[in-house]
């Protein structure tokens, strides 16, 4: 099978072009006091009153975690696609269902300290659909023996 080239000319065009694509998209972080917020054309906005949390000091082996409520401040339902989380110590659980504009959702994050010592940073990407960029949420401990 032979493999087209576009030629050094058309490889750069190419890349102007998606260059282009996407830095003129919408959907800017935006920081307003405390509340952060995706901004976007027509869809849902997700306003979290905080986006880290310190769970203070934690015995190697115990669990805790927090609960980060988010209310919908767009104009079109709002649903979470995804959330991942930075390693296997960290669980998330989170509104299954579509948040409608003026109502409120959760993102509960519970880190286990099995296996940690010292300060940890546990952070979480959560992925709203029809928003371009993941909101990341964090966690903060010092495990201690």
């Amino acid at each position: 099978m032979k493999h087209q080239s576009f030629g050094v000319v058309g490889e750069i065009l190419v890349l102007i072009v998606l260059f282009f694509m996407v830095s003129c998209k919408s959907g800017n972080t935006t920081k307003e006091g405390n509340n952060f917020f995706l901004e976007g054309d027509g869809a849902g906005k997700p306003v979290f009153a905080f986006v880290e949390h310190d769970l203070g000091k934690l015995k190697r082996g115990e669990e805790a975690g927090a609960r980060f409520r988010f209310k919908n401040e767009g104009a079109a339902p709002l649903f979470i696609e995804k959330v991942k989380t930075g390693c296997g110590c960290t669980v998330a659980k989170y509104t299954r269902k579509p948040v409608m504009p003026g109502d409120a959702g959760f993102v509960e994050v519970i880190f286990n300290s099995a296996g940690k010592s010292g300060i940890q940073f546990q952070q979480v990407s959560v992925y709203f659909g029809g928003l371009e960029k993941p909101i990341l949420l964090s966690l903060v401990a010092q495990v201690t023996d």
